[in-house]
Parts: C-alpha cells; sequence; structure tokens
C-alpha cells in the first residue's frame, strides 16, 4: 500500500513540474463534467448518430445538462476534498439514473421519467425484466472510461486544500442551484430562453428525448411533475355553462335490470396473427373469436404501447383522458389523492357492492391507495384471492386463477349488484424465455423470423392462449347464471416483443421504429387491442360501437348505454364525444380518419377540462344539478 501510495505522489510530483503539465492537470479535472455529460447522453442514446446531432444542433440542450453535472461535481468537491472522489459520486450519480433510462427504454420504448420514482418502491418486481436483457458494449465502455477518468484524476491531482468554513458556505449554494435547476419549473423557464430551448413540450416524449437528451429532458419533466398548470378556459363559469347540457334526464334507465358487470383487463392481449408473414400452427384466440361472432366487439385503440397497463386501465373506470396529463403518466401515483370521479363509484351509488382484484402485487402503482378513492369496497392482490393459484412454467400466476376468483365474487350475495374490476398477470413480458417447452404447445414460422423471435412469438402465444381460455371459463359461467351479467374484456396495449421494435420491423408490419413517423394504417396495428362485451339477458338496446375501433375512456360509456344504466353528466358528454371523433389520441396524433376536425378539437378540449376538473381542479362539473 505504501508503494502505492509512493508512486501516487511520484505522478502528481509529475504534473506539477512545469506550466504544461500543470494545465494538464487541470484541463483534466475542467474536461470531467463535460465527459460525463457526453457518455450519459451516449448510453441512454446508445448510438453516437445522435449523440452528435445533440452537441452540433441543440447545443444549449447539451449545455443544461452540463450545468446540472457542472453543479453536482462541484457540490461533491466541496463536501469531499478529492477531486478523484467527488467525480466517482457524480458519475455513479448520473450513470445510474442513465442505465435505468436505458433499460427501461429496453423493455418498454419509453424512457425513464421523473414520476417513475414512485414505482422504486416495486423495484424488486423488475428483476425478472432485467435478466433477459443483453448488457450493451456501449454500457461497458463507459464503465471502463469513467473509471480510467477517475484514476487519472486520483493519481495526478492533490487533495482539495479548502478551508471547512469555505466548503460549509458554498456546498449549500451549488446543491440548492442542482436542485432548482433539475426540479423548479420557474428556475427552468428563466434559463430555457437563454439556451434556446422551447418550453413547449412535444405530446411524443421519444421524440423529446431525442432532442434534448436524457439530462435535460428529464429535468424538464421533473420541473412539469407538480406544473399540470389549469387549461386556459377553465373557470366555474365556463364549466357549468359547457356542460350543462349533458345533465341527466329524470327518466332514464327505466329498463336497467342491476346486472353484475364485470371489465377484465387482460394484460398484453393482442392479435400476433396480423403480424405479416408470420404461421402460427393453432390460432391463440380461437375463444374471442367465437364469442365476438355473435357479441359486440371491437378494437381498443390504447394510449400506451408495451407497458403503462395503469393509462389504459386509469380511463376505462374513469371516462378521463390522460393525454390530459404530462406523458408518461402515472394516474394513480400522482394525482389520485382524495376521492374521485369514477364508474365504480356511479354503480356504487345505485346500491352495487363494488371490488378490484389483482393477480399480482396490490400495490404495483399504488392501486391499494388509489381503489378506495375510486369507491371500490376492496381490492384484492395476489396473496387475497379466494380462488386457488394455479401456477404453469411461467413466473406469474396464470389468468385461470383470475377466471375462478371472478366466478367467486359473482357468486357472493349481493343487495343490488356488484361491479369486478380483475387484471390479469400471466401474459406480462417478458417473453423471450418465459415458458417451458411443454406449454409452448401452438408453434410459430416465418421466413423472416430469427430462432430467437420465433421463440419469443411462442412464448407470447402461450400466454395469449391462455388468456384466451380463460375468457372462454367466465363466458361459460356467465351465459349459464340466471342473474343478469354484463362483462367487458380487453386487452390493455401491444406487447414488447425484443428491442426497438422487434419482430414489428422484422416482418415489415411497421416500416420504420419511430412512433411518431408511422402511417395512420400502422398506428392502428400498433395501438390497437382487441375488446368484446357480452350479456347473458336482453338489454333491450344496440351496443353503439359494434366492430369499431375506440378510445378506452369511451368504453364504460358505452357499456352504461348498452344495458341503459340511469344517466351521469360524464356518460352523456362521452356518448357524445363518440360520436364526435371514436378514437382519439393526441400523444401519437392519432384520430377518426372522418371526424370532422373543428368539432373534434371543441370535444378534445372539452374532455381535456373535465379530466383536469375531477382529478386536479376544483371539481366544478359535481355542482351541476
Amino acid at each position: 500500500m505504501s508503494a502505492f501510495h509512493e508512486m501516487k505522489e511520484e505522478i502528481t510530483a509529475f504534473f506539477n513540474r512545469n506550466l504544461v503539465l500543470k494545465l494538464f492537470k487541470w484541463i483534466s479535472v475542467f474536461l470531467f463534467p463535460f465527459y460525463l455529460t457526453l457518455a450519459v447522453n451516449y448510453l441512454s442514446f446508445g448510438n453516437t448518430t445522435q449523440l452528435y446531432t445533440l452537441f452540433t444542433k441543440n447545443l444549449g440542450s447539451f449545455t443544461f445538462g452540463l450545468l446540472l453535472v457542472w453543479l453536482a461535481f462541484l457540490f461533491f468537491a466541496a463536501v469531499i476534498p478529492s477531486f478523484a472522489l467527488s467525480a466517482l459520486v457524480t458519475a455513479t450519480l448520473f450513470i445510474s439514473i442513465s442505465l435505468v433510462d436505458y433499460f427501461k427504454f429496453a423493455i418498454l420504448e419509453v424512457h425513464f421519467f421523473p414520476w417513475d420514482i414512485y414505482l422504486a418502491r416495486n423495484a424488486s418486481s423488475f428483476t425478472e425484466f432485467l435478466s433477459t436483457i443483453v448488457i450493451p458494449e456501449v454500457l461497458w465502455e463507459i464503465l471502463f472510461s469513467t473509471l480510467f477518468y477517475c484514476i487519472l484524476l486520483y493519481l495526478i491531482t492533490p487533495k482539495i486544500s479548502i478551508k471547512w468554513r469555505f466548503r460549509v458556505m458554498t456546498s449549500p449554494l451549488f446543491l440548492i442551484g442542482f436542485f432548482l435547476l433539475m426540479t423548479n419549473h420557474t428556475a427552468q423557464q428563466g434559463l430555457s430562453p437563454f439556451l434556446g430551448i422551447s418550453s413547449e413540450k412535444p405530446a411524443d416524449q421519444n421524440t423529446f428525448y431525442a432532442e434534448h437528451g436524457f439530462l435535460t429532458a428529464f429535468s424538464l419533466n421533473f420541473g412539469s411533475v407538480q406544473n399540470t398548470n389549469a387549461p386556459e378556459k377553465y373557470s366555474k363559469s365556463y364549466i357549468q355553462h359547457a356542460f350543462e347540457k349533458y345533465l341527466p334526464e329524470n327518466n332514464s334507465g327505466e329498463t336497467f335490470q342491476n346486472p353484475d358487470i364485470v371489465v377484465v383487463l387482460s394484460e398484453a392481449f393482442w392479435d400476433p396473427t396480423v403480424l405479416n408473414g408470420v404461421t402460427f400452427s393453432d390460432d391463440p384466440l380461437k375463444n374471442y373469436r367465437k364469442i365476438a361472432k355473435t357479441n359486440p366487439s371491437g378494437k381498443m385503440i390504447s394510449p400506451t404501447f408495451g407497458g403503462g397497463t395503469v393509462r389504459p386501465e386509469f380511463e376505462i373506470l374513469t371516462g378521463m383522458s390522460t393525454s390530459a396529463l404530462p406523458p408518461g403518466n402515472i394516474p394513480y401515483q400522482q394525482y389520485v389523492k382524495s376521492d374521485i370521479f369514477s364508474y365504480p363509484r356511479v354503480y356504487k351509488n345505485l346500491g352495487y357492492d363494488t371490488m378490484g382484484l389483482h393477480t399480482y402485487q396490490k400495490t404495483f402503482y399504488d392501486r391499494d391507495k388509489a381503489y378506495p378513492h375510486m369507491d371500490f369496497d376492496d381490492f384484492l392482490g395476489e396473496y387475497d384471492l379466494h380462488a386457488e393459484q394455479h401456477w404453469n412454467s411461467g413466473p406469474y400466476i396464470t389468468d385461470e386463477t383470475i377466471a375462478e376468483e371472478v366466478v367467486y365474487q359473482l357468486e357472493q350475495p349481493h343487495d343490488v349488484g356488484v361491479f369486478v374490476m380483475a387484471i390479469t398477470m400471466e401474459n406480462h413480458s417478458m417473453y423471450q424465455n418465459k415458458f417451458d417447452e411443454k406449454d409452448r404447445v401452438i408453434k410459430v414460422s416465418g421466413d423472416n423470423l430469427t430462432s430467437q423471435q420465433i421463440l419469443t412469438l411462442e412464448n407470447f402465444a402461450a400466454g395469449v392462449r391462455d388468456s384466451d381460455r380463460a375468457l372462454k371459463s367466465i363466458y361459460d359461467y356467465v351465459m349459464n347464471r340466471e342473474k343478469p351479467t354484463i362483462v367487458l374484456w380487453y386487452g390493455d396495449h401491444l406487447p414488447t416483443l425484443g428491442d426497438d421494435f422487434d419482430p414489428y420491423l422484422a416482418t415489415n408490419t411497421i416500416s420504420r421504429p419511430t412512433a411518431s413517423q408511422w402511417s395512420e394504417e400502422e398506428k392502428h396495428i400498433m395501438f390497437s387491442t382487441p375488446y368484446l362485451v357480452f350479456t347473458n339477458y336482453d338489454t333491450g338496446k344496440e351496443y353503439l360501437a359494434d366492430n369499431q375501433s375506440v378510445s378506452p375512456f369511451l368504453l364504460p360509456a358505452l357499456m352504461a348505454d348498452y344495458i341503459d344504466a340511469p344517466q351521469c353528466l360524464q356518460t352523456n358528454f362521452l356518448l357524445d364525444l363518440y360520436r364526435t371523433c371514436p378514437i382519439m389520441s393526441k400523444y401519437y396524433n392519432f384520430y377518426s380518419p372522418n371526424a370532422d376536425k373543428t368539432k373534434r378539437e371543441q370535444m378534445q378540449e372539452l374532455h381535456e377540462l373535465m379530466t383536469y376538473d375531477m382529478l386536479i381542479g376544483k371539481n366544478y362539473i359535481s355542482e351541476l344539478k
């Protein structure tokens, strides 16, 4: 150890011999934040092309990130009297969050957002996903080069000889500056114009991150976490004037029969046979297709791809639009902090019991906290279910379990009826090595597929086949019971089957790896999942949207209309929205092609106002009588 210390002393003394060597030493210190800013953005991008574009065409965005790194570096240098150790701690901080961004994007094709921090307590749930990801070469390059840089600083720079009083005075200033720049919307708005950074965020966060780089985009999002501004026209008088025409009629719901209501969110329930040039030895959705022939069905246009189940789930439970919230939002954790409007609440007010079910951790997305605010009597997670837990070679409880639990809940005594929200888990990603061969009964082939792609698709087919069988179990039970019952079954989003939209690209199902560049037809393929509605009785009404594509927030209103449930203002508005434009996906600029643009924009604005009012604002709508 003493020999190493002597070597360090000799190297340090060498770099103090003359002015040139001293300049090299201090330039090395000065350039470290610059290097780290490049490295962190490089890790997020995964390529030098986007990094070059950021540095040459969006220098202001690069500089914003550089300032963040400098402030952190100076803070640690003031606290720790060592340039090398300060550099190592700073690098660990920034590379760690950039690494989270890399892995999240590899899994879900979306970047790491500040509100994802809310999921930290569920971090252990993601370890099974990470086991299937190949560590990229770029990560090793960055880790080794950063370690080399820190060792260099350790060898050539002396300890920082700054008096402790000065460190006590300056370190809080650097820390405050860092947090203001990272999290304060006002501070960011003040600096951004000087750096040429636009204050307008595009709806597509992937575009936002590509344009500004990870550090800057993440920070600007952080600044807007608690800064969801009220829409321009938001006021009590405007809300009440705009929505008073949707007040319910006094005699509505005359033929309503108090049916039991079951809503099943089937994880990644999607038809893989739409992939071009891919053949399946058996139809994984045979039961869905059979039931859909004699019952209302269609496509649900999901507000998310590959993950973010909470968004379509929230929309179907509340009729609100997640497009009115920051992209990548997690409504339960960010906004549902008190009682809000929901369709379970509507039925609860009619005397229904309300129950939520999930074959996974009930704390995920803070559902256990949010569901009571939507007037659920109880929310049961994987350890609370009454049904027997069924397993196969996959990592999750099978959908057979949720089907049996739904049946159990329907068989319990209820004074009026029951509203059941069930969330499945078996068909969740990752799909690369999910099931043993004995469970992969559907075989896949395709000329453009690699062996890994075939294995992935066979794993997905195994999971969605089990979901399809669970659908049949619920259907068979419901159609043989006397109590009027209605079931809504839907898939929440398409599956992530590989990195960079693999194998959607490999099969030419889509032409580009960027959602903003997809054609209207490609958007429809990549965001639409099957849904169907079935009842065991004659509702006396036609289902309005049979064989149509609709946004998820319309489904509860369409179902309420189908069973002639007593009207509420929200249902009447959503039905008008449906008649105007059944597909509204602001994030992906995807709308019903034949909708009148002016009317569509008016209704979209009203929907966003309604969402803000009921979720964040003063809830003026509730005062309308």
